[in-house]
């Protein structure tokens, strides 16, 4: 896998923004940190992985300035990197897996190279802080990413919010039944139509999330919702609350019967480790489209999964 690519995809499929420039430059400085580990490599010139170095610094510096741009809604521009970075830190902004990666690379890389300037860091230095740092740019522009989808969905759904209401007005009030018609509402109304680009799944994430969070204005929303089955660590790509009801939903990007149990097996797993008895399973579709809607009733018999796609 060519992790540079992948980080280049990640930053393709964001719409234009004040972050853009700045997130190309974080991905420059990581192509410039691999040329000076080549040259290294290539040449007698040990200081090379040094300077490989100095860039991931720069990277990890412009990667944490755009995510206090998008993820606290602050401009970096007139803030130290040190208070930027406490604020991200403590604020709990950062996802735990995003979390992990900024803590690793700024304990075994940007730290130990900023406070002492005679440090000389070999190949094998440069070349882990560098997948280290793209590493922590890739999984920070997930989660920008699904944070600029969500904002994008909600500010749309604002937009229509009466039409969304009327259609929903005379739906039962059980969480369940509404969560389920929420969906089919975004998905034959709200989806992105042919000619934009394809969403990633964290984009749909933010996207749903912010759909449901103006189409169920009462209900508490989470997406990526951990969740513990003995030794195993789940997460359920959204959660919706109210109340003392409360549904699990996982996304699937295409429907394949030989799947289709799998699917359903991880949905019940997040439903036994939350004790939650409602599920959805949602297939999503390309296009804006009608879904069918399918109830199937869990291994124990007492929860309740529904499973839509795409009408065929």
């Amino acid at each position: 896998m060519d992790i540079v690519e992948l980080l280049r995809k990640k930053i393709a499929t964001l719409d234009d923004g004040d972050y853009i420039l700045e997130l190309r430059a974080v991905q420059l400085h990581i192509e410039t940190a691999f040329r000076h580990l080549s040259r290294g490599q290539e040449t007698s010139d040990d200081t090379a992985f040094t300077d490989a170095i100095y860039r991931t610094n720069q990277a990890f510096e412009g990667s944490i300035k755009e995510a206090y741009r998008v993820l606290a809604g602050q401009d970096p521009a007139r803030k130290r990197p040190f208070d930027i970075e406490n604020y991200l830190e403590t604020e709990g902004v950062f996802r735990p897996r995003v979390l992990s990666q900024f803590t690793n690379y700024r304990t075994e890389w940007r730290n130990p190279s900023a406070h002492d300037y005679k440090l000389d860091f070999d190949e094998s230095e440069s070349f882990l802080a560098i997948v280290s740092v793209t590493a922590f740019a890739c999984v920070l522009i997930d989660q920008i990413s699904e944070r600029l989808a969500f904002e994008k969905a909600k500010a749309e759904a604002e937009a229509q919010k009466l039409a969304v209401e009327q259609r929903m007005a005379s739906l039962p009030p059980d969480l369940l039944t509404r969560t389920t018609e929420a969906i089919k509402e975004f998905c034959s109304h709200h989806v992105p139509v042919q000619g934009t680009p394809v969403q990633t799944e964290v984009q749909w994430i933010g996207s749903i999330h912010g759909f449901l969070s103006s189409a169920l204005p009462n209900a508490t929303l989470q997406a990526n919702a951990p969740m513990a089955l003995g030794s195993r660590h789940l997460e359920a790509d959204l959660l919706v609350s109210l109340g003392q009801e409360h549904v699990v939903i996982e996304l699937k990007q295409r429907f394949r019967e030989s799947n289709h149990k799998n699917a359903l097996y991880q949905v019940e797993s997040y439903m036994m480790a939350s004790g939650i008895p409602n599920g959805i399973l949602l297939y999503l579709p390309g296009v804006p489209s009608e879904l069918e809607e399918t109830e199937v009733v869990s291994s124990n018999g007492s929860g309740r999964i529904k499973f839509l796609r795409a009408k065929i």
